[in-house]
C-alpha cells in the first residue's frame, strides 16, 4: 500500500518539483569527530564530486547536484576516513522536508572505507529538485535516524536534479593513453542511443567540473580525440558529452584523470627524502606484481630510501626511471648505492621501451649485491648507446633470489673519463701483509692508486692515497698491524690530474701474531662469542656449553668480562689464548681475577695442542674458586717451560668438576712470573687425599706447607694447624664438606 500511495502522490505533484522544504539540522560528533566522508561521487547524466580533509558535523552542499532522470540509475562512490566507517544514503522523493517515507532509504550502511553502491530513480518520479542525505559513522543507532544524534560521525546534503528523459545520454568510462609531456590521447565509451552529431569534450588542470554552459574544449565524430599543449607532470581532467542536434547536448559524462609525464632530464639525482612514504617519486613509474616501496629507515643512514623484492620469476618489480634526453648518448652512467639485509641478491640494471609493459624490458647489466651495509659501497653502470632513443631506464628484481634489496641516492650523469676498477678482492693475509687484486679499468689507466685505513670513511678526490700508480693490477701492502681490521679502496690513475673514481669498500682482519705479554679487560669488544675478541678462540662439548663475553653481570673492571658455563652432564667450555712467543719460557705466570656462581666452582688451567680439538687439552693446574664474587685477590697460575712451543694457554669449566657452577674470569695478565702483594698464589704440585676421607688425610707437595686452615660450605674456619706433617688427622669434625687452604 505505500508504494501505492507514493505513486498516487507522485501523479499529483505538478509537473515540475520546485518547492523549497525546510530539513532538519542533524546533530553528530559528540563522542569522537574522526569519522567523516571524505569523498564521494554521485554520476549518471551528469556527476557531483565532494572533497573534504577535516571532520564538520553537518554540511549543506544540496547546491551541488548529480543530474539523472525517470527510470534512470545513480552510481554513488563514498571514501570514509577511516576503515570501519558506515554511511546511509537518504533521498526525500516526495520533497515532504524528511526522509520518512517508502524508498528514501535506498542504500544501506556498508562497513567498507570505499564503498560503490547505486540508487535507482522511480520511474514515475516527477522532474524537480530532490534532496539527498548521507550519514557517515560507526556506532550509529539503530534504527538510523536521518536527524541524529550520530554521535561518532557526521552528515553532509547534495542535490539531486531529475529531468525529463533525454533525448541521447552521456558518454562513459573516459580513458587517456599514449601520454607523454605535452599530448595525450582521450578515448570514451559510446552511449546505448547514439549521438546525431558526435561528441564534445572538455579538459582542465583544475578539478572543477564544468557546467553545462562551459564551452568544450574540441569536438569529435569519433569516440576518441588526440589533445596537445599540455603541461607536463601536470593532472588533467577529462570529460565528454553526446551532441543529439544543434541546439540539444546531453550533460557532461563522470570524469576520468591522467597525469602527463615529466619532461625529459639530462641528469639526475634521486635520494626519495622529499616523497611521502608508500607513494613513488616524481616522473618514475613501477611496473610488475611485486614490492617496491619508498620508506623510512631503507635509505642511507635511515633516512628514506626504495625497498624491492620479488617472489619469483613472475612476480618481478620494476623500477621505471625519469626520462633521459641523452639515455642513448653512450657518455652517462647510472650510479647508486645498495645493500641486502640477509643474503646476497641480484638487480637488472636495464631499459624497457613501454613503460606500461613489464615484457619490454632489456638488460644491460645484472649487479650483485652481497654487502649489508651501504658505507663504503656504491654500484655503477655505464649505459651504451645502443639504448634506444625513446626508452626509459628500469631496475628490475626478477624473484631470483627472493631477498629483500634495499638502494637509494641513484644517480644519472657523465661517466667520468677514467672508469673505476671493479671485483677488488685480498689473500694471503697474514699479521703484517695481505695481497689486494683488481680488474683492471676498461680505460687503460697509467696506473692504480690504493688507500687503507683503520677507519672505514670510505676516501674522497682529496684523500692522498698510501701507495700511488701502481703497474699492474695487484699489490702486497706490508707493515700493517696484527690483529686489526683494516679498509681498502683502489682507484685508477689515467694521469697526474685525471683519477677515477675509489672502488667500493673491501676489509680484512690481519691475522695474529704472537705476543711476549697480554693485559685484558675485554671492554673494548662486542659481547657474544669469545671470538669476538681477536686472536683468542673457544672450545665447547655438549649443547649447553658456553664461552662467551659478557655484559650483562658486574665485570672486575668496567662492563664486560669472560663467562665459561657448563652446567649439563658432559658439557666442557674452554677459552682458549692469543699465541705466546715465550708459553714454553717458563719464565711466565698467568693471572686473572675470577669467581663462580657457586663455591664447588673450579677452573683448570692448561693448554690445548690443536686450538679446534677439545681433547687436545693438557691440565697444568687445577683452581678452586670459592668466591661467589670478585674481590681484590688474583689467581695466578705459573707456567712451566714443560708446555710445547707450538701450544696455546686455555682455562676451561667441566660440569663433572663444578657442576653447575658458571665461572666469570676478568683482568687477565701473561706476566713475568713475579707475585703480587694480594695475589693468591697456589703450588703446582699440592695433592690432597683421599677424598672423601674416614679420619686422615694425607699431603702431598713439592714444597714445605707451613700451614692449613680448614673452612665449611659456609666458609667459617673450623681448624687451623701450623707445620702440618705429611698424614693429618680430622677425626674431630662432623661428616659433611669441607674446604682446605
Amino acid at each position: 500500500m505505500r508504494k501505492q500511495y507514493l505513486l498516487w502522490m507522485a501523479l499529483l505533484l505538478p509537473s515540475w518539483q520546485l518547492s523549497a522544504q525546510s530539513y532538519c539540522t542533524p546533530t553528530a560528533g559528540a563522542s569522537s569527530q574522526a569519522n567523516y566522508l571524505k569523498n564521494a561521487i554521485f554520476s549518471d547524466q551528469g556527476a557531483l564530486y565532494y572533497d573534504a580533509t577535516s571532520y564538520q558535523a553537518y554540511v549543506d552542499n544540496s547546491g551541488q547536484m548529480v543530474t539523472s532522470y525517470p527510470g534512470g540509475t545513480v552510481n554513488v562512490h563514498l571514501e570514509h576516513s577511516s576503515g570501519g566507517t558506515k554511511s546511509y544514503v537518504w533521498v526525500d522523493w516526495n520533497a515532504d522536508g524528511d526522509f520518512d517515507d517508502f524508498y528514501e532509504n535506498p542504500i544501506s550502511p556498508s562497513s567498507f572505507s570505499i564503498v560503490d553502491e547505486q540508487f535507482f530513480i522511480p520511474p514515475s518520479q516527477v522532474p524537480g529538485i530532490y534532496r539527498i542525505r548521507v550519514q557517515s559513522g560507526t556506532s550509529i543507532t539503530t534504527p538510523a535516524n536521518p536527524c541524529g544524534p550520530n554521535n561518532y560521525g557526521g552528515f553532509v546534503d547534495f542535490g539531486l536534479k531529475i529531468d525529463p528523459a533525454p533525448t541521447c545520454f552521456a558518454p562513459s568510462a573516459l580513458t587517456a593513453s599514449n601520454i607523454t609531456n605535452s599530448t595525450a590521447i582521450i578515448s570514451w565509451a559510446e552511449p546505448s542511443i547514439l549521438p546525431g552529431s558526435g561528441y564534445e569534450y572538455y579538459y582542465s588542470s583544475s578539478s572543477t567540473p564544468p557546467l553545462a554552459s562551459t564551452p568544450a574544449s574540441g569536438t569529435s565524430t569519433q569516440t576518441s580525440a588526440p589533445i596537445n599543449g599540455l603541461a607536463s607532470f601536470t593532472s588533467y581532467y577529462i570529460y565528454a558529452r553526446s551532441v543529439c542536434d544543434a541546439s540539444d547536448k546531453s550533460a557532461w559524462s563522470l570524469r576520468g584523470t591522467f597525469k602527463t609525464k615529466c619532461d625529459p632530464m639530462a641528469s639526475m639525482f634521486e635520494n626519495f627524502e622529499n616523497v611521502a612514504s608508500g607513494s613513488n617519486a616524481n616522473c618514475w613509474d613501477k611496473l610488475g606484481t611485486g614490492y617496491l616501496t619508498i620508506s623510512t629507515g631503507a635509505g642511507v643512514n635511515n633516512t628514506k630510501g626504495m625497498t624491492q623484492s620479488a617472489l619469483n620469476s613472475t612476480d618481478v618489480s620494476i623500477a621505471v626511471l625519469p626520462t633521459f634526453n641523452n639515455v642513448n648518448a653512450g657518455t652517462h652512467w647510472l650510479r647508486f648505492k645498495a645493500k641486502v639485509s640477509s643474503n646476497p641478491g641480484v638487480l637488472d640494471i636495464g631499459y624497457i621501451t613501454n613503460d606500461t609493459d613489464v615484457s619490454t624490458f632489456t638488460t644491460i647489466q645484472p649487479v650483485a649485491i652481497s654487502n649489508k651495509v651501504y658505507e663504503g659501497y656504491e654500484y655503477n653502470v655505464v649505459i651504451p648507446n645502443t639504448v634506444p632513443a625513446n626508452a626509459r631506464l628500469a631496475i628490475r628484481h626478477n624473484g631470483v633470489p627472493a631477498v629483500n634489496i634495499y638502494w637509494d641516492e641513484v644517480y644519472w650523469e657523465p661517466k667520468p673519463t677514467c672508469l673505476p676498477v671493479t671485483n677488488v678482492t685480498t689473500s694471503n693475509i697474514t699479521s703484517s701483509s695481505v695481497d689486494v687484486a683488481w680488474t683492471a679499468s676498461v680505460s687503460s689507466p697509467t696506473g692504480y692508486d690504493i688507500y687503507y685505513s683503520l677507519n672505514n670513511t670510505p676516501p674522497t678526490t682529496t684523500t692522498s692515497p698510501n701507495i700511488i700508480n701502481i703497474a699492474g693490477n695487484s699489490y702486497t701492502i706490508n707493515n700493517l698491524a696484527t690483529a686489526k681490521t683494516y679498509y681498502i679502496w683502489v682507484r685508477p690513475r689515467c694521469s697526474s690530474t685525471d683519477q677515477g673514481p675509489w672502488s667500493s669498500i673491501s676489509s680484512i682482519l690481519t691475522a695474529c701474531a704472537p705476543v711476549s705479554n697480554l693485559s685484558e679487560n675485554f671492554d673494548t669488544y662486542n659481547t657474544g662469542l669469545i671470538t669476538n675478541a681477536p686472536c683468542w678462540a673457544k672450545l665447547t662439548v655438549g649443547l649447553i656449553a658456553s664461552s662467551n663475553i659478557d655484559g650483562n653481570t658486574p665485570a672486575a673492571s668496567g662492563n664486560r668480562h669472560i663467562m665459561l658455563r657448563s652446567i649439563s652432564s658432559g658439557d666442557i667450555a674452554i677459552a682458549v689464548l692469543p699465541e705466546f712467543s715465550n708459553v714454553s719460557a717458563g719464565t711466565h705466570q698467568l693471572r686473572f681475577k675470577a669467581y663462580s656462581t657457586l663455591v664447588t666452582g673450579k677452573l683448570k688451567i692448561g693448554y690445548v695442542t690443536d686450538p679446534a680439538n677439545a681433547s687436545s687439552f693438557v691440565l697444568i693446574q687445577q683452581l678452586d674458586i670459592t668466591n661467589t664474587s670478585y674481590n681484590a685477590n688474583y689467581y695466578t697460575v705459573n707456567i712451566p717451560n714443560t708446555v710445547p712451543a707450538n701450544a696455546r694457554l686455555a682455562i676451561r669449566s667441566d660440569f663433572e668438576t663444578s657442576a653447575k657452577a658458571v665461572c666469570y674470569i676478568d683482568d687477565l695478565y701473561w706476566e713475568n712470573g713475579s707475585l703480587g702483594t694480594t695475589e693468591v698464589s697456589t703450588a703446582p704440585e699440592f695433592i690432597v687425599y683421599p677424598n672423601p676421607f674416614t679420619d686422615t688425610i694425607n699431603i702431598s707437595a713439592d714444597q714445605k706447607v707451613s700451614s692449613m686452615a680448614v673452612y665449611d660450605t659456609s666458609g667459617r674456619l673450623t681448624k687451623e694447624i701450623t707445620n702440618p706433617s705429611a698424614s693429618v688427622s680430622l677425626r674431630d669434625l662432623p661428616t659433611g664438606i669441607y674446604l682446605i687452604k
